[in-house]
């Protein structure tokens, strides 16, 4: 029994590693997108690109991993609540990898311009969008609420600098005719990183629910009590 408890436990330690190597791996591909954007450079945008297939792999793979411990193990209580959170996460990985792939497309079409258009202030952004990223993780990592908390606050902070980018990007396409296209596209970017936010926000739910068992939407309760 003892040897059965310890490969039960190996293999939910194994599937705590394969959430956080993909975690990695999503962080990795927004990093690379937001270069490629703001050096304007297409092997870094086609970089993102191709390595989405990585993100993909660890998606099924995780999701294989999960379904064979409800299989084999049946796990209860809070083992169960880890399962059923990691499926959660890993599908929120996946969309944040399907936004750096948005962004890497715009880096792309936009190498060609110049390279004075808008840029606003999107390094600031992403930088608060991956430090969330980088939060939730360490709170399904640490079972550490207060990180959750965080998460949650730093939200309403992205959702200010995404609408004060997209005034900004509004004013400057109405001064000039010839930035229209380009501010067009930041627009789609800013939106981009604001969703992968809210991911982050849905990761952080998931560990609270998988900590307490309780099941609530953090950002929506916090905002009301603001």
């Amino acid at each position: 029994m003892q040897v059965t408890r310890n490969q039960y436990d190996n293999e939910l330690e194994e599937l705590r590693n394969m959430v956080l190597t993909m975690g990695s791996e999503a962080d990795k591909a927004l990093d690379l997108a937001m270069q490629a954007l703001t050096q304007r450079n297409v092997d870094l945008a086609e970089q993102v690109i191709q390595n989405d297939d990585v993100l993909d792999q660890l998606d099924l793979d995780i999701e294989s991993h999960c379904i064979r411990i409800l299989a084999l193990q049946q796990p209860i209580a809070r083992d169960l609540r880890l399962v059923g959170t990691a499926m959660k996460i890993v599908t929120d990985l996946e969309r944040i990898g399907d936004h750096s792939v948005d962004i890497a497309k715009v880096a792309r079409k936009l190498a060609g311009s110049d390279g004075h258009g808008p840029l606003a202030d999107f390094p600031k952004m992403a930088s608060e969008v991956r430090t969330m990223l980088h939060k939730s993780l360490e709170a399904f990592v640490k079972h550490d609420l207060s990180l959750v908390e965080e998460v949650v606050d730093a939200d309403d902070k992205v959702d200010r600098m995404y609408r004060m980018i997209r005034e900004d990007l509004h004013r400057t396409m109405q001064s000039s005719s010839s930035l229209v296209v380009e501010g067009s596209y930041l627009l789609f970017v800013a939106h981009y990183l604001e969703r992968t936010a809210d991911h982050s926000v849905n990761i952080a739910e998931r560990v609270y629910f998988m900590e307490t068992g309780v099941l609530t939407q953090l950002a929506k309760s916090h905002k009301a009590n603001s």
